[in-house]
Protein backbone atom coordinates (compact mmCIF):
# COMPACT_ATOMS: atom_id res chain seq x y z
CA UNK A 1 0.00 0.00 0.00
CA UNK A 2 2.55 2.22 1.06
CA UNK A 3 4.82 1.91 -1.98
CA UNK A 4 1.89 1.80 -4.67
CA UNK A 5 1.21 5.15 -2.93
CA UNK A 6 4.82 6.48 -3.34
CA UNK A 7 5.02 5.84 -6.68
CA UNK A 8 1.58 7.70 -7.67
CA UNK A 9 2.80 10.61 -6.03
CA UNK A 10 6.05 10.51 -7.40
CA UNK A 11 4.30 10.26 -10.63
CA UNK A 12 2.76 13.80 -9.60
CA UNK A 13 5.84 15.10 -9.07
CA UNK A 14 7.25 14.70 -12.93
CA UNK A 15 3.52 16.30 -13.86
CA UNK A 16 2.43 18.75 -11.49
CA UNK A 17 6.18 19.92 -10.44
CA UNK A 18 7.23 20.63 -14.07
CA UNK A 19 8.08 23.96 -14.71
CA UNK A 20 6.86 24.91 -10.78
CA UNK A 21 9.23 27.56 -9.10
CA UNK A 22 10.40 25.36 -6.24
CA UNK A 23 10.71 28.06 -3.77
CA UNK A 24 7.24 28.81 -4.59
CA UNK A 25 6.20 24.88 -3.90
CA UNK A 26 7.84 25.72 -0.22
CA UNK A 27 6.41 29.51 0.61
CA UNK A 28 9.82 30.77 0.80
CA UNK A 29 12.34 33.61 -0.82
CA UNK A 30 15.16 32.88 -3.15
CA UNK A 31 18.08 33.29 -0.46
CA UNK A 32 16.12 31.55 2.30
CA UNK A 33 18.31 30.02 4.95
CA UNK A 34 18.92 26.42 5.90
CA UNK A 35 17.13 26.67 8.58
CA UNK A 36 13.89 28.20 7.09
CA UNK A 37 13.98 25.63 3.86
CA UNK A 38 13.29 22.92 7.09
CA UNK A 39 11.10 24.98 8.83
CA UNK A 40 8.47 24.86 5.74
CA UNK A 41 9.11 21.69 4.78
CA UNK A 42 8.18 20.77 7.75
CA UNK A 43 5.26 22.72 8.32
CA UNK A 44 3.92 21.90 5.15
CA UNK A 45 4.63 18.33 4.81
CA UNK A 46 2.73 17.58 8.22
CA UNK A 47 -0.06 19.48 6.95
CA UNK A 48 -0.28 17.75 3.38
CA UNK A 49 0.89 14.36 4.74
CA UNK A 50 -1.78 11.41 2.95
CA UNK A 51 -2.90 9.81 6.41
CA UNK A 52 -3.89 13.58 7.63
CA UNK A 53 -5.87 13.81 4.40
CA UNK A 54 -7.26 10.64 3.25
CA UNK A 55 -8.97 10.16 -0.21
CA UNK A 56 -7.33 13.92 -1.09
CA UNK A 57 -5.81 13.69 -4.34
CA UNK A 58 -4.75 17.63 -4.62
CA UNK A 59 -3.35 16.90 -1.27
CA UNK A 60 -1.24 13.80 -2.16
CA UNK A 61 -0.13 15.82 -5.29
CA UNK A 62 0.75 19.10 -3.00
CA UNK A 63 2.64 16.52 -0.33
CA UNK A 64 5.22 14.69 -3.52
CA UNK A 65 5.84 18.45 -4.53
CA UNK A 66 6.56 19.98 -1.21
CA UNK A 67 9.16 16.62 -0.73
CA UNK A 68 10.61 17.08 -4.01
CA UNK A 69 11.84 20.71 -3.42
CA UNK A 70 12.68 20.40 0.20
CA UNK A 71 14.93 17.46 -1.37
CA UNK A 72 16.71 19.45 -4.10
CA UNK A 73 17.12 22.94 -1.70
CA UNK A 74 18.16 21.08 1.30
CA UNK A 75 20.94 19.84 -1.02
CA UNK A 76 23.92 22.60 -1.72
CA UNK A 77 24.66 20.96 -4.72
CA UNK A 78 21.16 20.61 -6.30
CA UNK A 79 20.28 23.88 -5.24
CA UNK A 80 23.37 25.37 -6.63
CA UNK A 81 22.58 23.63 -9.79
CA UNK A 82 18.80 24.25 -9.81
CA UNK A 83 19.67 28.27 -9.07
CA UNK A 84 22.02 28.10 -12.44
CA UNK A 85 20.42 25.81 -14.48
CA UNK A 86 16.43 25.40 -13.35
CA UNK A 87 15.31 22.01 -13.79
CA UNK A 88 17.26 20.85 -16.68
CA UNK A 89 20.61 20.79 -14.44
CA UNK A 90 18.90 18.15 -12.53
CA UNK A 91 17.94 16.18 -14.66
CA UNK A 92 21.78 14.76 -15.00
CA UNK A 93 22.76 14.14 -11.65
CA UNK A 94 18.91 13.13 -10.40
CA UNK A 95 16.57 14.87 -7.75
CA UNK A 96 13.40 15.21 -6.80
CA UNK A 97 12.54 11.34 -7.75
CA UNK A 98 12.64 9.66 -4.51
CA UNK A 99 9.61 8.59 -2.66
CA UNK A 100 8.10 11.31 -0.82
CA UNK A 101 7.49 9.02 2.95
CA UNK A 102 11.33 8.11 2.40
CA UNK A 103 12.56 11.78 2.38
CA UNK A 104 9.27 12.86 5.12
CA UNK A 105 11.21 9.59 7.28
CA UNK A 106 14.51 10.98 6.81
CA UNK A 107 13.46 14.46 8.11
CA UNK A 108 11.52 13.55 11.07
CA UNK A 109 12.20 9.76 12.00
CA UNK A 110 15.74 8.36 13.08
CA UNK A 111 17.86 11.10 12.63
CA UNK A 112 20.01 10.43 15.61
CA UNK A 113 22.30 8.39 13.78
CA UNK A 114 22.61 11.05 10.75
CA UNK A 115 23.04 13.50 13.13
CA UNK A 116 26.26 11.77 15.14
CA UNK A 117 27.80 11.95 11.41
CA UNK A 118 27.48 16.25 11.67
CA UNK A 119 30.36 18.03 12.08
CA UNK A 120 31.36 19.26 15.08
CA UNK A 121 28.96 21.98 16.56
CA UNK A 122 27.91 23.52 19.12
CA UNK A 123 25.97 22.49 22.34
CA UNK A 124 21.84 22.06 21.88
CA UNK A 125 20.35 23.59 24.18
CA UNK A 126 16.72 22.40 25.98
CA UNK A 127 14.24 24.81 26.13
CA UNK A 128 10.75 24.23 28.57
CA UNK A 129 7.60 25.39 27.07
CA UNK A 130 4.80 26.00 28.99
CA UNK A 131 1.73 25.08 26.51
CA UNK A 132 -1.84 25.09 28.34
CA UNK A 133 -4.03 21.87 27.78
CA UNK A 134 -6.68 23.94 25.68
CA UNK A 135 -3.50 24.93 22.82
CA UNK A 136 -2.50 21.04 23.08
CA UNK A 137 -6.42 20.08 22.29
CA UNK A 138 -6.86 22.86 19.54
CA UNK A 139 -2.71 23.54 18.06
CA UNK A 140 -1.02 26.37 18.37
CA UNK A 141 1.87 28.70 17.15
CA UNK A 142 3.76 30.60 20.24
CA UNK A 143 6.20 33.17 19.49
CA UNK A 144 8.80 32.66 21.63
CA UNK A 145 12.16 35.09 21.73
CA UNK A 146 15.22 33.86 23.24
CA UNK A 147 18.83 35.55 23.50
CA UNK A 148 21.76 33.81 22.05
CA UNK A 149 25.71 34.84 21.05
CA UNK A 150 25.76 35.82 17.86
CA UNK A 151 28.94 36.03 15.38
CA UNK A 152 29.93 39.52 14.87
CA UNK A 153 28.65 41.04 12.10
CA UNK A 154 31.64 43.63 12.01
CA UNK A 155 34.84 41.33 12.21
CA UNK A 156 32.64 37.71 10.83
CA UNK A 157 33.88 35.83 13.83
CA UNK A 158 37.45 36.76 13.34
CA UNK A 159 37.25 39.19 16.34
CA UNK A 160 40.59 41.54 14.33
CA UNK A 161 39.69 45.11 13.83
CA UNK A 162 40.63 44.62 10.20
CA UNK A 163 40.74 41.18 8.15
CA UNK A 164 44.84 42.73 7.11
CA UNK A 165 45.65 42.38 11.19
CA UNK A 166 45.05 38.29 11.05
CA UNK A 167 48.62 37.12 10.27
CA UNK A 168 50.21 33.54 10.52
CA UNK A 169 52.32 32.59 13.23
CA UNK A 170 55.77 32.64 12.14
CA UNK A 171 56.41 30.12 15.29
CA UNK A 172 54.59 27.56 13.88
CA UNK A 173 53.93 28.34 10.88
CA UNK A 174 49.58 28.73 11.41
CA UNK A 175 49.84 24.51 12.31
CA UNK A 176 49.28 26.23 16.48
CA UNK A 177 51.81 23.40 17.29
CA UNK A 178 55.30 22.80 17.48
CA UNK A 179 57.39 19.34 17.20
CA UNK A 180 60.51 19.94 19.97
CA UNK A 181 63.46 17.29 20.87
CA UNK A 182 64.61 16.61 23.47
CA UNK A 183 68.11 14.37 24.69
CA UNK A 184 67.24 11.58 26.27
CA UNK A 185 70.64 9.60 26.53
CA UNK A 186 73.49 8.89 24.41
CA UNK A 187 72.52 8.54 21.15
CA UNK A 188 68.75 9.02 21.50
CA UNK A 189 66.50 11.79 21.25
CA UNK A 190 62.77 12.23 21.18
CA UNK A 191 60.71 14.26 19.58
CA UNK A 192 57.20 15.35 20.89
CA UNK A 193 54.38 17.83 19.95
CA UNK A 194 53.48 20.83 21.84
CA UNK A 195 51.13 23.54 21.60
CA UNK A 196 52.79 26.54 20.25
CA UNK A 197 53.23 29.66 23.18
CA UNK A 198 53.39 32.48 20.88
CA UNK A 199 49.92 31.69 19.60
CA UNK A 200 48.05 29.57 21.55
CA UNK A 201 47.43 26.77 19.32
CA UNK A 202 45.48 28.89 17.14
CA UNK A 203 47.76 29.36 14.27
CA UNK A 204 46.99 32.99 14.19
CA UNK A 205 48.06 35.96 15.63
CA UNK A 206 45.57 39.10 15.74
CA UNK A 207 47.43 42.19 16.07
CA UNK A 208 44.26 44.89 16.65
CA UNK A 209 40.96 43.96 18.01
CA UNK A 210 37.83 44.11 17.49
CA UNK A 211 35.87 47.61 18.74
CA UNK A 212 32.61 45.65 18.41
CA UNK A 213 32.52 42.56 20.76
CA UNK A 214 35.85 43.54 22.02
CA UNK A 215 37.90 40.51 20.56
CA UNK A 216 35.40 37.33 21.18
CA UNK A 217 34.65 37.14 17.95
CA UNK A 218 30.31 37.09 18.68
CA UNK A 219 27.67 39.33 20.25
CA UNK A 220 24.20 38.77 22.21
CA UNK A 221 21.60 39.09 20.05
CA UNK A 222 17.79 37.82 19.99
CA UNK A 223 15.80 35.52 17.85
CA UNK A 224 12.57 34.84 17.23
CA UNK A 225 10.82 31.72 17.19
CA UNK A 226 7.69 30.68 15.99
CA UNK A 227 6.98 27.46 17.90
CA UNK A 228 4.14 25.00 15.99
CA UNK A 229 2.78 23.42 18.80
CA UNK A 230 0.31 20.39 17.04
CA UNK A 231 -2.72 19.14 18.09
CA UNK A 232 -2.23 16.16 20.70
CA UNK A 233 1.22 16.55 21.50
CA UNK A 234 2.33 15.46 24.87
CA UNK A 235 4.54 16.48 27.76
CA UNK A 236 8.36 15.90 27.11
CA UNK A 237 7.83 15.90 23.23
CA UNK A 238 9.87 18.18 21.25
CA UNK A 239 10.26 21.34 18.72
CA UNK A 240 13.54 21.41 17.15
CA UNK A 241 15.18 24.22 15.31
CA UNK A 242 17.96 23.12 13.81
CA UNK A 243 21.53 25.27 14.60
CA UNK A 244 19.22 28.28 16.51
CA UNK A 245 21.85 27.79 19.02
CA UNK A 246 24.45 30.01 20.31
CA UNK A 247 26.76 30.74 17.25
CA UNK A 248 30.65 30.30 16.58
CA UNK A 249 33.08 31.34 14.70
CA UNK A 250 34.92 28.16 13.95
CA UNK A 251 31.56 25.25 13.77
CA UNK A 252 27.97 25.23 13.45
CA UNK A 253 25.77 26.25 15.94
CA UNK A 254 24.10 23.87 17.96
CA UNK A 255 20.21 22.70 18.20
CA UNK A 256 17.16 24.57 19.75
CA UNK A 257 14.63 22.22 21.49
CA UNK A 258 11.56 23.35 22.51
CA UNK A 259 10.26 20.75 25.34
CA UNK A 260 6.39 20.54 25.76
CA UNK A 261 5.21 21.04 29.71
CA UNK A 262 1.55 21.12 30.20
CA UNK A 263 -0.01 23.65 32.43
CA UNK A 264 -2.95 21.96 34.24
CA UNK A 265 -6.34 22.93 32.95
CA UNK A 266 -9.49 23.95 35.58
CA UNK A 267 -11.51 21.23 34.08
CA UNK A 268 -9.75 18.57 32.49
CA UNK A 269 -6.89 16.51 33.47
CA UNK A 270 -5.07 13.95 30.45
CA UNK A 271 -4.30 10.26 30.65
CA UNK A 272 -2.91 9.77 27.53
CA UNK A 273 -5.29 10.45 24.54
CA UNK A 274 -8.27 10.14 27.57
CA UNK A 275 -10.04 12.92 29.06
CA UNK A 276 -11.01 13.52 32.63
CA UNK A 277 -13.32 16.14 34.08
CA UNK A 278 -15.50 16.35 37.48
CA UNK A 279 -19.24 16.42 37.40
CA UNK A 280 -21.46 17.50 40.61
CA UNK A 281 -25.28 16.47 40.41
CA UNK A 282 -27.64 16.91 43.06
CA UNK A 283 -29.36 14.14 44.96
CA UNK A 284 -32.10 14.58 42.78
CA UNK A 285 -30.35 14.43 39.44
CA UNK A 286 -28.49 11.08 41.00
CA UNK A 287 -32.28 9.58 41.03
CA UNK A 288 -34.19 10.76 38.39
CA UNK A 289 -31.48 11.10 35.91
CA UNK A 290 -30.51 15.11 34.13
CA UNK A 291 -28.79 16.79 31.54
CA UNK A 292 -26.59 19.43 31.43
CA UNK A 293 -24.23 21.33 29.37
CA UNK A 294 -20.54 22.59 29.47
CA UNK A 295 -18.35 23.76 27.47
CA UNK A 296 -15.37 21.56 25.65
CA UNK A 297 -11.49 22.89 25.09
CA UNK A 298 -12.30 24.02 21.21
CA UNK A 299 -15.83 26.01 22.32
CA UNK A 300 -18.22 23.86 21.54
CA UNK A 301 -21.07 22.86 23.81
CA UNK A 302 -21.52 19.06 24.73
CA UNK A 303 -24.16 17.96 26.36
CA UNK A 304 -24.85 15.13 28.76
CA UNK A 305 -27.99 13.29 29.21
CA UNK A 306 -29.13 10.65 31.71
CA UNK A 307 -32.40 8.88 32.47
CA UNK A 308 -31.36 6.11 35.12
CA UNK A 309 -30.14 6.34 38.55
CA UNK A 310 -26.27 7.22 38.99
CA UNK A 311 -24.40 6.25 41.88
CA UNK A 312 -21.67 8.44 43.63
CA UNK A 313 -18.41 8.57 41.73
CA UNK A 314 -19.66 6.69 38.59
CA UNK A 315 -17.72 7.55 35.95
CA UNK A 316 -19.59 8.73 32.29
CA UNK A 317 -17.87 7.87 29.27
CA UNK A 318 -18.09 9.97 26.04
CA UNK A 319 -16.45 8.64 22.60
CA UNK A 320 -14.39 10.81 20.39
CA UNK A 321 -14.07 13.55 23.02
CA UNK A 322 -10.60 13.03 23.76
CA UNK A 323 -7.52 14.50 23.08
CA UNK A 324 -6.54 14.56 19.17
CA UNK A 325 -3.89 12.18 18.49
CA UNK A 326 -0.79 13.81 17.55
CA UNK A 327 0.21 14.10 13.65
CA UNK A 328 -3.77 12.08 13.46
CA UNK A 329 -5.25 15.52 14.37
CA UNK A 330 -8.39 14.96 12.11
CA UNK A 331 -8.78 11.78 13.34
CA UNK A 332 -9.42 13.11 16.72
CA UNK A 333 -8.79 10.40 19.86
CA UNK A 334 -7.94 7.68 17.00
CA UNK A 335 -4.69 5.59 16.83
CA UNK A 336 -2.77 4.79 13.80
CA UNK A 337 -0.45 1.49 14.05
CA UNK A 338 1.97 -0.35 11.70
CA UNK A 339 1.88 0.88 7.37
CA UNK A 340 -1.35 2.82 7.02
CA UNK A 341 -3.27 0.57 8.89
CA UNK A 342 -6.31 1.94 11.06
CA UNK A 343 -7.24 0.30 14.47
CA UNK A 344 -9.99 2.03 16.50
CA UNK A 345 -8.96 3.12 19.37
CA UNK A 346 -10.64 5.97 20.08
CA UNK A 347 -9.94 9.23 22.85
CA UNK A 348 -12.61 9.42 25.12
CA UNK A 349 -13.76 11.96 27.76
CA UNK A 350 -14.23 10.52 31.27
CA UNK A 351 -16.89 12.32 33.45
CA UNK A 352 -16.53 11.53 37.40
CA UNK A 353 -20.00 12.04 38.82
CA UNK A 354 -19.76 13.79 42.02
CA UNK A 355 -23.34 13.45 44.19
CA UNK A 356 -23.69 16.62 46.16
CA UNK A 357 -26.10 15.22 49.29
CA UNK A 358 -27.97 18.04 51.17
CA UNK A 359 -26.81 19.13 54.14
CA UNK A 360 -30.52 19.17 56.10
CA UNK A 361 -33.96 17.82 55.45
CA UNK A 362 -37.26 19.03 55.92
CA UNK A 363 -39.52 16.84 58.54
CA UNK A 364 -41.84 16.91 54.93
CA UNK A 365 -38.89 16.16 53.02
CA UNK A 366 -37.65 12.88 55.30
CA UNK A 367 -41.24 11.69 55.34
CA UNK A 368 -41.51 12.10 51.33
CA UNK A 369 -38.53 9.68 51.04
CA UNK A 370 -39.85 7.57 53.67
CA UNK A 371 -43.10 7.01 51.44
CA UNK A 372 -40.62 6.82 48.20
CA UNK A 373 -38.27 3.92 49.80
CA UNK A 374 -41.11 2.23 51.38
CA UNK A 375 -42.74 1.27 47.80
Amino acid sequence: MRRVLGLLVVVFVAIVCAGRDLYEVLGISRDASSPEIKKAFRKLSLKLHPDKNPGDDEAAKKFAEVASAYEVLSDTEKRKKYDMYGEDGLKEGGGGGHDPFDIFSQFFGGGRQQRQQEPSRGNDVVVPLRVSLADLYNGKNIPVSMRRKVVCQHCHGKGAAHADDIQTCHECGGHGVKIETRRVGPGFIQQFQTTCNKCGGKGKIITSTCPVCGGHKTNFGDVEFDVDVEKGMQDGQEVEFEHYADEFADRSAGHVRFRITTTPHELFSRDGDDLWMDMNISLKEALVGFKKNFVHMDGRIVEVNRNEITEPSQVITLKDEGMPKYQYASEKGKNYFTSRLLILCIGQLNIKINVQFPDTLSAEQKQGFRELFAM
